[in-house]
Formats: C-alpha cells, structure tokens, sequence
C-alpha cells in the first residue's frame, strides 16, 4: 500500500494517515432553495450513495444527509425542504425555517449554499434578502446555467457578488460542473468570517439616509446605492423583531426569527398597529429592492425558439398534451411490466434450484422446519416477486420528475381536476402515491387549500402504489395478460374520480387559483436516479422486507401447528361466502393490511409451491386482485393519515376504502360469472 504524504499545503491534506484523512473540524452545510430549482440534483452531485434520510424532531417531515471531507473538513451536507421564503406556509417550509434559525438548538448550520434556478433570479432573490438577514455565510448558486444562456438569459454575475455582498458561482449541476466550487467558495466564505463582518460594519458606517429623500419609501436605487441600501434593510429587519418583542415582553436574546415575526405581527402584537404598518413598508422596500437588482443584473435577449418552446406546443397542448400524457403513462407501465417479467423469470431460473435445496435441508428438522422455511420464502419473495417489479417501477418515476415532466402534468391535470375538488397541485401527491401512499400523504402539506389537504389524503389510498403495482404484474398481468393489468389502473381511476365526485358534492370545496412553475427539460443525470431509487428503495429493504420475512415464518408457524385453518374458517364468511375465493385467501388477505405486496408473497407461501392456476380460477384472481387494489390501506398509511389529516378523515377514509373493495369486487365477480368473461 502507498504511503499517503502526512502533509499537503497545495491540496490541503493534514494528519493523514494509510486509513485515510484525519478531519480537524466539521461543518453542517445547508442546500436551500426553491422547488425545482434542482437543489436535489445538486446535492446528488456532491454526495455518495452513503445518503441518510431523517425525519424533522416532532414531525414527519423527511430531509436529506450525507457527509463529504473536504480539506481538513468533515462537511454534513442537509438538503432542506424547498421554500419560496422563510414566510412559511406549509410544515415543510417551517421545517427549513426551523433548521436554519436553530430554534430547537438541534441544528447548528455554519453555512448555506442557496441553489437557485437561473431563468427564476428575480423570484429566487425574495428568498435571498431573507437568508441574508440570518448572518449566516452563504453562497449563491445559479444553477442550470447553460440552460438560461439558451434561453437569452445574462446575468452580470461580477454586479450580483458586489450588490449582494454574496460569492454567486454559475453552476450546471446535472454535469456535477462548479458544484464543488461553489462548496468550496463556502468554506473560504466561512474562515474568512470575521473580516467578512468587518468589512459588513465599515460598509454600514458610510451609509447615511438621505432624510430629504428616504430610501425606505423609494421605489427604485441606484446601481452603488444598492450595497448600502440591503444593508439598511437588513438593520431595520432586525429593529422591527426588537420592537415586537418588547411589545410581546418577550426575552429572548440575539434570536433570528426575524422573517417570521415580522410576517406574524398580528399574531404576536394584534392591538399595534403601527407595527403592521411598517412591516407592509418594508415589505414594499423588499419589492423595490428585488425589482433594482434584478434591472441591473438580469438581461433577457431574444432568444431563438428552443427545445423546450417546440416540446410544450405539443406537451401542453389542449388535446395532444392529454394524448402525450396517456403514451408516456402506458409506456411507463408497459416497460416495468415487460422488464419486471423478464427480471422474475430470470430471478426464478437462478434461484429455483436453491428453492428445492433449503426444502431438502429443512425436511424432518421438527420444529426448525417452518423457521427455515419461512426465511427462505420471505428472502425469495422479496427477491423473486416484489424486486423486479418495484425497481423498474421507481426507475420511471424517477425519470419522469426529474425530466421535468411532472409540473406539466400538474398544469394539464388542473382544469380536469377541478370539478372533482382539487386542483393540479395535488397532481404530484397522487403521482407519488404510485410509489408509495406515505409520501405521497406527506406531499400534501403544501396544499395551500385545508379542505383540499384533507379529500386529497383521504383519497390517496385508492391510488395503486408499487406494492400495488406488484400485485398487478405479477398477479393479474402474469396469469390474466396486459390488457387485464390495464384494466386494473382504469379501474382505480374510475373509482378516484367518482369518490372524489361523491365527496366533493357533500363538502363544495372552493378551490383557489393555481399556479406551478414549469421548469425546462432535463436529461436526468444516472447518479440522480439511482439515488432516487436508492432512497425510495431503503424503506423496502430495511423497513417491508423484514417484516415481510417475519410474517412468512409466522406463517408457516401457522400452517405447522394447523392454526392457519381455523383463521381461515373463522373469515370464510368474506371470503367464500361474500367474494367467493377459496377459504385460505383468508390470511393473505389479512397480511396484505401490513402491506400488500405481503397478500401476494403470503398467497404463494400458502399454495406450498403449487401453481396458482391448479389453485384458482381466472376470475377468483381477477377478484382477489381488484379487491386488494382497493380495500383498507396498509398500516403506515394509515398512521400517515392519522398525523396528517386526523383520526376522523382516516376511519371515514379506511370505511369508503373497504366498502369500495367489497362492492366492486362483488358486483364485478357476479357480472363477469353471468357474462363468462374469464
């Protein structure tokens, strides 16, 4: 092994040792910025696949964590929640609020790299002036560069750094290019610190206002006033809060809540009018201050029509944009169902003769038999019937949000969406939910709309999530074909619609207008993807998988004490007598509440290795199927809707969930016997 030279002053190596860099300090560094300004794929291009996700103290909001040695440095990179400004208005903006301000001595961020997205300067400088007032290093990071030059986009970068005060460093981070320059400028930024606040305070001394002509109620500056001016703001900023306190007696000391407090006058002060009449005049001067920087620095030449204006004429036109939506859907499930099929069977060839092995190795081991067992059927099902399905599955939608398509499927959703009571920003929830239910109910927190939060998350579990998605390629598309798989989505659909129609009709939700930002389109990076996947993927392999093990021993447990038929009996009544399956659906179908790809891997466990074909007919899988696509909801989503919209909503949400299931699984099984469809 080479010998790593102890000392390095040119690349900034210190203490090394064979093992690797002695880290000499840490610092947590926070990614902010506005949603799709492309702060994930920043974040993406500066960390590994070493990524943890951690949920917010007291909440259930997710943020992002890897750790990166730079120099003597071990960096914790945090990629927030994306926020407009740090006037919060949903939990997952307060979540950022909250880290950045340090309110629960949790968090101590030594840095903030705002990500911004270049074509959107003028609206990201809103966010800035607020970090700015937070005295913490920051760095500006105008990201997809080369796409605003495209466009006719300049920015005077040189004018930016000397108005804000800021380092700015053009980024491309889908190319990983001067992403790690941008870090790096941070880190200068931050030891540089205390010259840096002197100079702050030599700037501040040699601005005086002009009592004849105040600033404050000026609506445009000049180009050098402008140094001067933001640092005034920023002091007036923080003698407004004070003033707040020591109406509300308050007593904390050198506190930053400066944005909120101020944007909550009312709250915090109701009887000062006064008050609320300044904040209005600062907030007037905050306007002024954005439009003057954005005049001097941001230049839009006619630009030459691109990709994206020829790409939208079609994506987002009245009739061939819902055609396009519908190709790019289809496609989606008819490439992870062609790649899942080819996956499973590939998986089944390999580890089939392993199967007959561990049988062999389990037979007349008494009572080990049904752990060995069972561990091997958890083990093989997760491999052989839920990966090759999920994976393929997450790798589409990733691609899809990343490609910058899912805002225009907002924009085109919304004016369908309306009459059934929300609106194109639910879109993403239920385009989430065909990953997973969870995130796709903790999506709805920037809903702006309360009683549009609360149909949506009631609704959202009727969305067929990849669990879901498993069941229906592998059940439904493996012995019923495509076109039945289909079905499966029209169906979920049909029934979406009509609960959110019915509902809908009882509460006449008015809706607010909408509006969404449409980003350009991107080629996703590969490293963004898989660590999409990864992330998404985790709560499968760390969280289902063991349980989807433990349930298969538990279940072979209860087939080697002869436990499993009388569960079975004992829900005949539904089974065989309402739906009319074989009795010993009766467990699966009971496992499928933990989670539903645990109905399939537990209906195979069950069937001890028979085929499914000797065991069932046609339309009794065609009826297990549809009614596990839409009866109760899994556990987590469950306890999902109980944090997120309250235990009332999910008891009425769980009850529309199971008489849905039961109703058309019924009505479908009766009509489809007397037609003898299957």
């Amino acid at each position: 092994m080479t010998q790593i030279p102890k000392e390095c002053k040119d690349c900034g190596l210190v203490s090394t040792r064979l093992i690797g860099i002695k880290t000499t300090r840490k610092l947590r560094i926070a990614l902010v910025g506005q949603p799709n300004s492309g702060k994930s794929t920043f974040f993406n291009s500066l960390s590994n696949f070493k990524v943890n996700t951690a949920n917010y103290s007291g909440t259930t909001v997710e943020y992002h964590i890897t750790k990166i040695n730079i120099k003597n440095y071990q960096i914790e990179l945090i990629d927030l929640p994306g926020t407009f400004s740090l006037n919060y208005t949903d939990i997952a903006e307060k979540v950022t609020f909250d880290i950045l301000t340090n309110i629960n001595q949790d968090f101590k961020v030594d840095g903030i790299i705002q990500v911004v997205e270049t074509v959107s300067l003028p609206h990201a400088l809103v966010l800035t002036l607020d970090l700015l007032t937070l005295d913490i290093p920051i760095v500006i990071a105008l990201n997809m560069y080369d796409e605003a030059r495209i466009k006719g986009i300049n920015v005077d970068i040189p004018a930016l750094e000397k108005i804000l005060n800021v380092p700015v460093v053009p980024t491309i981070s889908i190319k990983g290019e001067n992403t790690l320059k941008a870090l790096l400028k941070l880190i200068e930024k931050i030891e540089k610190r205390s010259s840096e606040n002197l100079s702050d305070n030599t700037i501040q001394d040699q601005f005086t206002v002009d009592q004849e002509n105040n600033f404050l109620y000026r609506s445009s500056f000049a180009k050098e006033e402008l140094p001067f001016v933001i640092k005034a703001y920023k002091k007036l900023w923080k003698n407004l809060v004070e003033d707040i306190f020591r109406t509300v007696n308050c007593h904390f000391e050198n506190c930053k809540l400066v944005p909120a407090c101020l944007m909550n006058i009312e709250k915090y002060a109701p009887s000062n009018k006064s008050l609320a009449q300044v904040r209005d005049e600062i907030l007037k001067l905050k306007s002024n201050i954005v439009i003057s920087v954005s005049s001097f620095v941001f230049k839009i030449d006619k630009p030459r029509p691109t990709f994206d204006d020829i790409a939208d004429r079609v994506i987002l036109h009245k009739f061939w944009g819902y055609v396009s939506l519908t190709i790019i859907i289809f496609t989606a499930f008819y490439l992870s169902y062609f790649i899942g099929n080819w996956l499973a069977d590939l998986v089944d060839k390999i580890l089939g003769p392993f199967s007959g092995y561990v049988d062999n190795l389990a037979s007349n081991k008494g009572i080990w038999e049904p752990l060995i067992v069972g561990l091997k059927e958890g083990i093989m099902g997760g491999i052989g019937i839920v990966l090759p399905y999920l994976v393929p599955f997450l790798i589409f939608i990733s691609i899809l949000e990343d490609s910058g398509y899912i805002p225009r499927m907002m924009y085109l959703m919304d004016n369908f969406l309306k009459p059934l009571g929300i609106t194109g920003r639910s879109v993403l929830s239920f385009v989430l939910g065909l990953g997973c239910n969870v995130s796709a109910i903790m999506s709805l927190r920037g809903s702006t709309k309360y009683n549009e939060r609360i149909l949506a998350g009631m609704v959202i579990p009727f969305v067929p999530c990849s669990a879901r998605t498993v069941v229906i390629m592998s059940l439904v598309n493996g012995y019923l074909g495509f076109i039945w798989g289909v079905f499966m989505y029209l169906l979920s659909l049909i029934v979406i619609m009509l609960v959110l129609l019915g509902v809908n009709k009882f509460t006449k939700n008015n809706l607010p207008y909408f509006m969404v930002h449409i980003p350009p389109y991107r080629m996703p990076s590969v490293k963004s993807v898989l660590t999409k996947i990864w992330l998404r993927f985790k709560s499968f392999l760390f969280t289902a998988w063991p349980i989807l093990i433990a349930g298969t021993i538990i279940l072979s447990y209860l087939s080697f004490f002869k436990l499993d038929n009388i569960i079975n009996y004992a829900f005949s009544f539904l089974t065989v007598g309402i739906l009319g399956l074989p009795e010993n659906t009766a467990i699966p179908l009971i496992f499928g509440i933990l989670a539903k790809e645990y109905a399939l891997v537990m209906l195979f466990s069950s069937l001890d290795n028979q085929a499914i074909s000797s065991f069932m007919t046609n339309l009794q899988i065609f009826i297990f199927s549809v009614f596990i696509l839409l009866y109760t909801p899994c556990i987590s989503t469950i306890a999902t809707q109980v944090r997120e919209i309250g235990l009332k909503y999910t008891l009425i949400s769980i009850g529309l969930s199971f008489m849905a299931a039961l109703l058309i699984a019924f009505t479908l099984g009766r009509v489809f016997n007397l037609l003898g469809v299957f």
